[in-house]
């Protein structure tokens, strides 16, 4: 079984026949037809991802999207399996695994885009020469879902700022790949640092091609978080370090192994090094315990944050942080399921009781900060006219530069549900309760990473209005009632509380002190 590169050449090789496609992409989708005359004889798709199945309509025809299972019941003499990935080579390996090898002399096809096709013009030409004294970055999810101030945030932002406080750019090149440089102009003067956008690896400018993949291809040392494709096919001597968002008590969707796809990934504690090393298919030594970047963030609180929100002064400051359920239409796929409440928000689902609440923390003289994951549907949320209640969007952050760790050092108490941020701000110490009135829902549409999710929630549980105000209460009155079970679980769930996980991510390769040790792939 032949793994062949679909050329102008062979083409013709697919003529008379129906076509498989082995992954659910648009964007593959839309060049492959475009370059070739192929649409009419696609009959369905196969695809890994369980939340890629169903039926997709592209251009007026209707696909659907099978389980990678269904490639046993096709004719192969009759039907040509055409891969459309970034990962072709892995994509090949599971259909061999799947078809076996009685099947050793059918072709399988591959489909290359446009981008892989300058990623591979400008890796053979690196080829030989000797990796760069090159740190390179890039957060957030993939280019089709960019959302404003993603591109320069979470994890990889907080080890970008560490590297610069503590000299790393007088021995390095520090680089980032973002959606537009122009924002970032008050690095402009730093040292070795600079800014490339990252659809230059796509530019019909050849110059603009030649900056961006010297950088991909002589990098030492890739850390990113979230999306990793950018970096596929890296040289065996690069290191891709997998940064993440957080460790949290949701389980993974979209879930593929990473084994191949990343040399290392960084996690909190030894818990969810054998968690996640499950999760993303990945070997035990890839898997680096040395806590979050980010992390270090909210030991050090910026006093002017609360200002430049407009937050009013109170005597305490509890925070909230609903996790992601419903996006905007644009990231619709990602719905986890929709929350039906008059405000958008769980348990103070009704005007009336956000009034109700607004009154108590009026009474208290506390402040509750609502702030709202990225993804989601602002449209969906309703505070409105509520003078100790404020609601922190995105935007607000991104606007005045305040990553959300760093504002959360501010929190005199966390309301949380299955966020990772909960897990962060355990480090603080303070009090944490957890709205859990939609569990088996969440359960069921999302699920959990632990069988019994409640033994594993460090704080106080909310199922009701009056479970909340109880929570207020004992914030103003300086009661701490979970003090204990939550010390006990973040022993568990972290191996370090300090604020030197940067320190350690950069030690790890040598970065923070000479020019780096010699890393090798594992």
């Amino acid at each position: 079984m032949a793994l062949k590169k679909l050329t102008n050449e062979n083409i013709n090789s697919l003529s008379g026949k129906q076509i498989c496609l082995y992954e659910r992409s648009v964007s593959y989708l839309e060049e492959l037809c475009s370059e070739y005359d192929v649409l009419k004889s696609i009959r369905f798709i196969v695809d890994g991802n369980e939340r890629n199945r169903g039926q997709l309509v592209f251009h007026d025809t209707i696909l659907e999207v099978y389980d990678l299972s269904h490639l046993k019941r096709i004719n192969l003499y009759r039907m040509a399996i055409l891969i459309i990935s970034d990962y072709y080579i892995e994509a090949y390996t599971k259909i061999m695994d799947i078809l076996g090898a009685k099947n050793a002399e059918i072709d399988i096809f591959y489909y290359v885009n446009r981008e892989t096709k300058y990623a591979d013009f400008y890796r053979e030409k690196y080829a030989d020469e000797p990796l760069k004294d090159i740190l390179l970055f890039r957060s957030g999810p993939h280019a089709s879902s960019y959302i404003k101030g993603m591109d320069f945030a979470d994890n990889a932002r907080a080890l970008f700022e560490y590297a610069m406080r503590t000299g790393v750019n007088h021995q390095y090149e520090l680089v980032w790949f973002v959606k537009n440089p122009a924002e970032f102009e008050k690095y402009s003067n730093m040292e070795n640092v600079s800014f490339l956008p990252f659809n230059w690896s796509v530019s019909a400018n050849q110059e603009e091609r030649d900056a961006y993949y010297r950088v991909l291809s002589l990098a030492k040392y890739i850390f990113f978080t979230d999306a990793y494709g950018f970096a596929r096919n890296c040289r065996n001597d690069q290191i891709r370090v997998q940064l993440w968002h957080g460790c949290g008590f949701k389980t993974r969707v979209n879930f593929v192994r990473c084994e191949k796809r990343y040399e290392y990934t960084t996690v909190i504690s030894d818990l969810y090094a054998k968690i996640h090393a499950d999760i993303y298919g990945l070997r035990k030594e890839q898997v680096l315990v040395t806590g979050y970047a980010k992390q270090d963030w909210l030991f050090h609180p910026n006093k002017e944050d609360i200002r430049k929100l407009y937050i009013p002064d109170a005597d305490k400051y509890i925070f909230w942080l609903p996790t992601f359920r419903s996006a905007g239409y644009k990231l619709a796929q990602l719905n986890e399921y929709n929350l039906e409440s008059e405000t958008g928000l769980p348990i103070v689902d009704t005007k009336e009781k956000m009034d109700y609440l607004n009154a108590l923390l009026a009474e208290k003289n506390i402040v509750l900060i609502v702030k709202l994951h990225p993804f989601q549907d602002r449209n969906q949320i309703c505070c409105e006219n509520c003078s100790n209640i404020r609601l922190i969007e995105n935007e607000d952050l991104v606007e005045q530069d305040i990553p959300i760790n760093r504002l959360l050092g501010h929190a005199d108490a966390l309301l949380s549900d299955y966020s990772s941020a909960a897990v962060d701000f355990m480090l603080l110490d303070r009090p944490i309760a957890f709205m859990l009135d939609d569990l088996e829902e969440y359960r069921q549409s999302r699920g959990f990473i632990f069988e019994n999710i409640r033994e594993w929630i460090p704080g106080k549980e909310i199922f009701a209005l009056e479970d909340v105000c109880d929570f207020v209460e004992e914030i103003a009155n300086g009661c701490d009632t979970t003090a204990e079970r939550r010390r006990m679980l973040r022993d568990r769930m972290h191996k370090y509380c300090d604020d030197n996980n940067c320190q350690r991510i950069l030690e790890v390769f040598g970065i923070s002190h000479g020019k780096g040790m010699k890393q090798q792939k594992l």
